[in-house]
């Protein structure tokens, strides 16, 4: 049976929640995309039997609340701040999309806290020349309602490339974002107006600051990526040991059984070797 530990993390101004499947090993740390919520990730955390991994829900979705900015650097480390109630040693960055951005950005800015990172058709480091309205209505058209009920907003989505391959992890992840208004309608938590100024702060060029990372690093790429340029992506990681999942952007329900493969051979072949390997001073 798959169980899940649901997170709530509050410093007094920030609350994020998230899940949790304990294990052991280096903790994993996964940050979702625009729009997602932690329950995208319960695939492949079930495939990661044994090790503990945390998924947690970004700002201002799932259940998480209190955003400073939207910009990427203040999200990094209010991300990288809440994590430390749960961990305070050396994890495994990773993230899919915006979160796979972030987590890059967080492994470049605190390397001793990265034992590695993992990217998920991450978005690109060097920004997007596409204005935040237009992104949006082309990444989240049809997928924030509102629709009268549960089951006319699940058929609704069902049609839609993230949700294609419904089962259901991708039912749940879908109802984790979900909220009832006053007036009865089942509507997006997350408004058009949020998606816009987040795109805004997403679409930039942060490739100065992600050229910085140094941990071992996994590049998952779908083969029918939203974002995916050789020359644009990502081509800072020189070092990082790239994959192509036959997939759509989604990658985590369009092809779990292949990406969960390739992230666990990854974590036993870099991370877990790595860890048995004693370490020079000139190495961290």
């Amino acid at each position: 049976m798959r169980e899940f530990m649901e997170l709530r993390l509050d410093d007094g101004r920030n609350v994020i929640t998230g899940i949790e499947r304990r294990g052991g090993g280096t903790p994993i740390v996964l940050l979702h995309g625009v729009g997602g919520n932690a329950m995208w990730f319960s695939s492949l955390m079930t495939a990661l039997n044994g090790r503990r991994v945390i998924a947690l829900d970004m700002p201002g979705h799932g259940g998480s609340t209190g955003v400073p900015s939207w910009e990427m650097e203040p999200l990094a480390e209010l991300i990288f701040a809440s994590s430390r109630q749960l961990v305070n040693g050396p994890v495994v960055w990773g993230g899919h999309s915006w979160g796979g951005k972030l987590a890059a950005m967080i492994a470049a800015r605190h390397p001793q806290n990265a034992e590695g990172l993992l990217l998920l058709d991450p978005s690109p480091a060097c920004g997007i020349p596409v204005p935040a309205e237009e992104f949006v209505d082309m990444t989240f058209g049809g997928e924030l309602g509102p629709w009268p009920s549960l089951d006319e907003a699940k058929n609704s989505v069902r049609k839609l490339p993230q949700y294609s391959s419904w089962n259901r992890d991708v039912e749940r992840a879908f109802e984790r974002g979900l909220a009832r208004g006053a007036d009865g309608m089942v509507r997006a938590r997350i408004s058009r107006p949020t998606l816009i100024a987040i795109s805004s702060g997403l679409l930039k060029d942060h490739s100065d600051a992600i050229r910085k990372v140094r941990c071992p690093a996994l590049l998952a790429v779908a083969d029918e990526s939203l974002f995916w340029q050789e020359q644009t992506n990502f081509p800072l990681l020189p070092h990082a040991t790239r994959a192509v999942i036959r997939s759509n952007h989604w990658l985590m329900t369009g092809n779990p059984a292949e990406l969960n493969w390739v992230v666990d051979s990854w974590l036993a072949a870099a991370i877990d070797r790595s860890l048995r390997e004693p370490k020079s001073a000139s190495a961290r």
